[in-house]
């Protein structure tokens, strides 16, 4: 019992600790968006990060449409698929790692997404709900100076 409590102080205490402007500008209604939606529809879009390149670099979605964004490493370098406005402006259904060993994560919103060399896959479902262009780049080291960089276009 007493683990218990403290546990539950510990956890209360890196709650309280996040400041709570930093959760403020996700899709709010996003759990409602993400059960309305046809996922029977949903489109896979696959991006490959490579060593240091994005393939596409750039991407158009549809607003209004459930998507499954499937991110794979084909490099030798970790990287990360960083796109916190666009991430913000989504409804999130969750987010996962491919079966047997895998697993899956549910939140109102994500800043970045990372997938490991030698073939790391992450996979990313969600409803896009606000337009515009949003900036994607891979945050690590130099990479984005390197050529990791692009946009998500939502029509």
């Amino acid at each position: 019992m007493r683990k218990s409590v403290i546990a539950l102080a510990a956890g209360a205490a890196l709650l309280f600790a996040v400041p709570f402007a930093a959760s403020a500008d996700y899709v709010k209604n996003g759990a409602d968006i993400v059960k309305a939606a046809d996922w029977e529809k949903m489109e896979t879009v696959v991006i490959e990060l490579d060593d240091h390149d994005f393939h596409p670099q750039h991407l158009k979605l549809k607003a209004g449409q459930p998507y499954r964004l499937v991110i794979k490493n084909v490099g030798e370098q970790d990287h990360y698929y960083t796109a916190e406005e666009f991430f913000r402006s989504v409804a999130w259904r969750k987010v996962q790692t491919p079966r047997p060993q895998g697993g899956e994560v549910k939140a109102p919103y994500f800043t970045a997404l990372e997938a490991y060399k030698d073939g790391g896959v992450v996979e990313a479902f969600f409803v896009t709900v606000e337009k515009g262009t949003f900036e994607v780049v891979c945050t690590i080291d130099d990479h984005v100076d390197k050529g990791m960089h692009g946009t998500i276009t939502v029509e």
